[in-house]
């Protein structure tokens, strides 16, 4: 009999699994989760709060598998937290848990504000090749640049550092981590892993989209650890 395993990609869209998906289907339920707000818009900004209720009325399961990426990590980390006795076991992967106020996001913050302030006297063509450039290589969020405002504000408001929230973890959790991942960084992993007290740090050679560039060897690392 086939475990179950829960897939809850990060921000975009979930069509990036869909190598891994049809290498694991063989062995598990995959239950890939398609998140608000990517492939299908919202009706207003979502919070942390909201995207749990979401998941808690598309998961119908116990004792399965659960992966998250990204943002899809910390709203596993949350989902865990709420539902412990559900998980057989978590693994966060370049998980969005830590989020610290550094240089580049005050610089951001600074940036952001002078250019709400001039972008109505620019040209229109001006101002966009603007914020493309800011968003695709300052921010290295292309999706951000191309979302619409509910989604903005939503990217707005679950920019929270979750650490106090993992201290509480009680499910047993592996952390696969990009060695050369720069969105969320190998220190926050190693951080983790001495936050979440039943947990292992698993390095792999790639970045934060590890399952994109190698899918066949993300796919051998997470099996090896569904056990």
């Amino acid at each position: 009999m086939k475990e179950n395993l829960v897939i809850i990609h990060g921000w975009g869209k979930k069509h990036s699994w869909e190598r891994v998906v049809s290498q694991l289907e063989n062995n598990f339920n995959i239950f890939l989760v398609d998140l608000p707000g990517f492939d299908f818009q919202i009706e207003k900004p979502y919070n942390f709060d909201d995207y749990i209720q979401f998941l808690e009325s598309k998961i119908n399961l116990n004792n399965f598998y659960l992966l998250g990426h990204s943002f899809g990590g910390a709203l596993s980390l949350l989902y865990s937290l709420k539902h412990p006795e559900k998980i057989k076991k978590l693994i966060l992967y370049n998980p969005a848990i830590i989020r610290e106020e550094n240089i580049k996001i005050k610089i951001s913050q600074f940036l952001s504000q002078i250019f709400k302030k001039v972008k109505n006297k620019l040209p229109s063509k001006i101002s966009y090749f603007i914020r493309k450039l800011y968003y695709r290589f300052f921010i290295k969020s292309y999706d951000y640049f191309l979302s619409d405002e509910n989604l903005k504000e939503t990217f707005r408001q679950i920019r929270k550092d979750l650490q106090e929230e993992a201290h509480n973890l009680k499910v047993k959790t592996v952390l696969i981590w990009g060695k050369k991942d720069k969105i969320t960084p190998l220190k926050h992993g190693k951080k983790l892993n001495q936050i979440i007290k039943d947990s292992t740090l698993v390095i792999v050679e790639g970045g934060h989209s590890f399952h994109k560039e190698n899918p066949e060897k993300f796919c051998k690392v997470l099996t090896s650890y569904l056990k």
